[in-house]
């Protein structure tokens, strides 16, 4: 995605929804616009809330509408609450992983490894971004491409990565392992995935 379109959607929402987009407070605060800086945020309707929140969450993970429904409507055929059921599937997301384990800096950008064949599941390239991870899955760069620029640069920062409980980091071995099922209170706060699912079941 665009980085003016990442800045523009953040000021939209009034929110860091892209967090490697830098913006300071004010203009974050700044609706995008001639008027933005005299245009207040308001409250709105409570369809207009929940609307919010589904954009913020869609956003976050650079989903389309029918995948982003899909979550939700598998979502609710599980037996815990719909809300949990919703965010264990989006933060398992092949490429939300990647980037939750730190192999890389952007959600944007694991996509774009993992389609371009960087990125080893269990051993084996896979290009698919929407693969459902699964507890003990291994997760680790394409051996061949060791020496690839951004590939190094991505070791030095997993020093400083800051993963989940639900991932173990090995920074020595450049792999990272899913220890257990993602868990709601490390989710992105900011959203809230219940007004999703008031939203959908209206």
């Amino acid at each position: 995605m665009y980085q003016r379109k990442k800045a523009k959607i953040n000021r939209r929402m009034g929110e860091r929804i892209f967090p490697e987009k830098k913006l300071s407070e004010a203009r974050l605060n700044q609706r995008p616009g001639v008027h933005g800086t005299s245009r207040r945020r308001r409250g709105g309707s409570e369809y207009g809330i929940q609307l919010t929140e589904k954009q913020k969450v869609k956003f976050t993970y650079g989903l389309r509408e029918k995948q982003f429904r899909a979550y939700y409507e598998e979502a609710l055929t599980k037996s815990e609450p719909t809300p949990v059921a919703f965010m264990k599937q989006l933060e398992s997301r092949f490429d939300n992983v990647v980037y939750r384990s730190g192999l890389a800096p952007t959600r944007d950008m694991a996509r774009q490894m993992i389609t371009h064949g960087h990125i080893a599941l269990n051993g084996k390239k896979a290009t698919i971004p929407s693969i459902q991870v699964k507890i003990d899955d291994v997760i680790s760069y394409i051996e061949k491409d060791a020496n690839k620029k951004l590939v190094n640069s991505r070791k030095e920062a997993l020093k400083d990565a800051n993963v989940p409980t639900w991932i173990s980091l090995d920074a020595k071995k450049v792999e990272a392992k899913v220890m257990s099922e993602p868990i709601f209170d490390d989710s992105n706060k900011n959203y809230d995935l219940s007004l999703v699912v008031q939203f959908y079941s209206r």
